[in-house]
C-alpha cells in the first residue's frame, strides 16, 4: 500500500478508538496504540512501519513537545529542578538503570546488551508524560512540574550514558572514558548555557521584552499572520537542530525551544494563534498517528525467551515505579503524589524505543531482545493509565466514605 493509504487507515482507526477509549473514562492513547496494533503484524498485518511513515511520526513527536514547551515557562521548569526533581530523576533513573543491568547480566546477554536494557528500563518517554499529564489535567500543577522535570532529567541522564555506551569503540582505556564523559558533559554544559543566554536576552527587562514583541510584529506584517506557525516552528527547530549536531536527541532541543517562546515575548494575540494552529495539526493529525506506530512494533517474537521476557516486563514496571517512588519520598511528597509520581515517569514508548533501535542497528542487542524492549514501551502506556484511573478512583471512593462518615457523626 501506498503512504497516503497507510496514514489514511492510521488516522480513522486511531481517531475512532482513541474516542472510544475516552468515552469509556480511559486516555484515548489507548485507542491510539491499539490501533496501531490492530492495523500492523501483529493482528491484521495491514500497515508496516517504514522510513516514511516513521519521518512523519518523528515530526509528529517534534510538534507534540513544542506544544508542551508551549505551555510551560522555564523558569518554573528550573525552579523544579532545583528543589524535588532532582532526588525523584535520580532515584527513578539509577534503580532501574541498575536492575536492568542484573537483568541482563543474570540471562548472561553481556555487558552491552544489559546496559542497553538498562537504559530502556531507566528511561521516561517525556512526549508521553506530556500527553499523560495533560489528560490528567495536573500539566500545569506542581507536580506536573516536578514531574517534568524529573523526566527532563531522566532523558538527559539516558543520553549521556547512551553517548558514552555508544562510543564504546574509541574507549581503549581509562583515560579514553573520561575524555569521553568529559566531552560529552561538555557538550550538554555548551546547550543549556545556550538556552540560558537566549532566555536572558528575551526576558532579562520589561524592555527588551516590549522590542522584541514589536520586531515579531513588523515580521509578521511583512510575511502576513499566516506564518505565525511557520515562524514558530523554524524558532523550535534552530534548538531541535543545535541539540542533535551536538549528538543528543532532538526532543530535548524541541523542548527548550518551546520554553523560550512566550506570549510576552511574541505578543498575547499571536501566542493564541500560534497554539490554536499547533494544536490542530499535533493533537488533530500527527500525534494519534505517533502513538498508533507504537502499535505498529508490537511483535511476538517477543515471547520466544519467555523468563527474559517476564522479567524484563516485570522488572521494567516494578523498579521504574519503586524507585521514581522512593525519590518522591525523599524529597517529602505525601503518599498519593508519590505514587502518582512513580506511575507517570514509569511512561515509555519514545526515546527508549530510540535507543532500542539504534542498539539493535549497531548489533548491541538481538532481536529477540529488541522485540522485548519495544512490549516494554507499548505496555507501559497502555497499563499506565489504567492504573492511574484507578488511584484516582480509589482516592475519590475514600473521599466519599469518609465524607459520609462525617455526616453520620
Amino acid at each position: 500500500m501506498e503512504l497516503m493509504t497507510h496514514l489514511l487507515l492510521l488516522v480513522t482507526l486511531s481517531r475512532i478508538l482513541g474516542a472510544v477509549a475516552k468515552s469509556l473514562g480511559y486516555l484515548e492513547i489507548i485507542g491510539e496504540i491499539i490501533a496501531g496494533l490492530m492495523l500492523g503484524p501483529a493482528i491484521f498485518n495491514i500497515v508496516h512501519t517504514s522510513e516514511e511513515l516513521s519521518g512523519i511520526v518523528e515530526l509528529g513527536v517534534f510538534l507534540l513537545i513544542f506544544s508542551a514547551g508551549l505551555e510551560m515557562e522555564l523558569h518554573e521548569i528550573i525552579n523544579a529542578l532545583k528543589k524535588n526533581s532532582l532526588l525523584v530523576a535520580a532515584s527513578g533513573f539509577l534503580i532501574p538503570l541498575v536492575a536492568g543491568v542484573g537483568i541482563g547480566t543474570a540471562f548472561s546477554l553481556g555487558f552491552m546488551q544489559s546496559v542497553c536494557i538498562g537504559l530502556c528500563m531507566a528511561i521516561t518517554a517525556l512526549p508521553v508524560v506530556i500527553r499523560f499529564l495533560g489528560s490528567a489535567g495536573i500539566l500545569d500543577t506542581e507536580v506536573g512540574h516536578n514531574i517534568i522535570g524529573a523526566a527532563i532529567i531522566i532523558d538527559v541522564a539516558a543520553l549521556l550514558v547512551l553517548g558514552i555506551v555508544f562510543d564504546t569503540s574509541q574507549i581503549k582505556g581509562f583515560f579514553d572514558l573520561v575524555t569521553t564523559v568529559g566531552n560529552t558533559g561538555l557538550k550538554m554544559a555548551i546547550f543549556f548555557a545556550l538556552i540560558l543566554i537566549v532566555n536572558k536576552l528575551l526576558r532579562s527587562e520589561i524592555g527588551a521584552v516590549q522590542r522584541t514583541e514589536r520586531a515579531f510584529q513588523k515580521l509578521i506584517e511583512r510575511v502576513g499572520e499566516e506564518a505565525i506557525f511557520g515562524l514558530g516552528v523554524f524558532f523550535v527547530m534552530v534548538f531541535a537542530t543545535i541539540s542533535e549536531s551536538l549528538g543528543f536527541h532532538f526532543i530535548i532541543g524541541a523542548f527548550f525551544g518551546g520554553l523560550l517562546l512566550n506570549k510576552d515575548i511574541i505578543g498575547e494575540d499571536y501566542f493564541k494563534v500560534m497554539s490554536h494552529n499547533l494544536e490542530s495539526i499535533s493533537n488533530g493529525f500527527l500525534t494519534p498517528v505517533f502513538f498508533a506506530y507504537i502499535g505498529l512494533r508490537f511483535s511476538t517474537e517477543a515471547f520466544s525467551d519467555i523468563w527474559l521476557a517476564m522479567s524484563i516486563l516485570v522488572g521494567g514496571y516494578l523498579f521504574k515505579v519503586v524507585g521514581a517512588y522512593a525519590g518522591a519520598q525523599l524529597a517529602n511528597f505525601n503518599p498519593e503524589n508519590r505514587l502518582k509520581i512513580g506511575i507517570m515517569l514509569n511512561s515509555r514508548g519514545v526515546l527508549d524505543l530510540v535507543v532500542a533501535d539504534l542498539a539493535f542497528e549497531k548489533g548491541y542487542i538481538n532481536s529477540t531482545v529488541f522485540s522485548i524492549l519495544v512490549v516494554l514501551g507499548i505496555s507501559t502506556v497502555i497499563v499506565n493509565p489504567i492504573m492511574y484511573k484507578r488511584l484516582i478512583s480509589s482516592k475519590l471512593t475514600d473521599n466519599e466514605d469518609l465524607a459520609q462518615e462525617s455526616m453520620a457523626k
